[in-house]
């Protein structure tokens, strides 16, 4: 149990970090997303994740964001914009800033884990003749 609870504290301390650590944007567009991680309590559940991001330009785009191909939202000649939307994924889901041509500008992995863990299938039966 006690590994359980390490595992736990190194996931959360790795997303609050990842939270803080703002990067100065060196590319021609950048964005910051937050969460990428989402907790359930079981395996095989639906994990309700408040997503925010900020997206900024060196110039001004027209770009919108997708959620495994699903458009959510758009912006039209913008050098930055945000987003906040509470999302319900089951498993990894990408999400992806697009351009008119659909090219993909940045992509950004979410993820779910599960408190519990997989149960594993028991190999050998639980009795014995010898």
């Amino acid at each position: 149990m006690h590994g359980c609870k390490l595992v736990m504290i190194s996931i959360l301390s790795l997303l609050a970090g990842a939270v803080n650590a703002a990067t100065p944007c060196d590319k021609t567009v950048c964005w910051q997303v937050a969460p990428t991680v989402c907790l359930v309590n079981q395996q095989q559940r639906p994990c309700h994740l408040a997503v925010s991001l900020q997206w900024q330009s060196a110039l001004p785009q027209s770009v919108c964001i997708y959620l495994d191909e699903q458009q959510l939202d758009c912006w039209r000649a913008a050098n930055q914009g945000q987003w906040q939307q509470q999302l319900q994924i089951a498993g990894p889901a990408k999400l992806e800033l697009r351009n008119q041509q659909q090219q993909v500008l940045l992509q950004q992995q979410l993820t779910v884990l599960s408190r519990q863990p997989e149960r594993r299938r028991r190999l050998v039966a639980p009795w014995s003749v010898f």
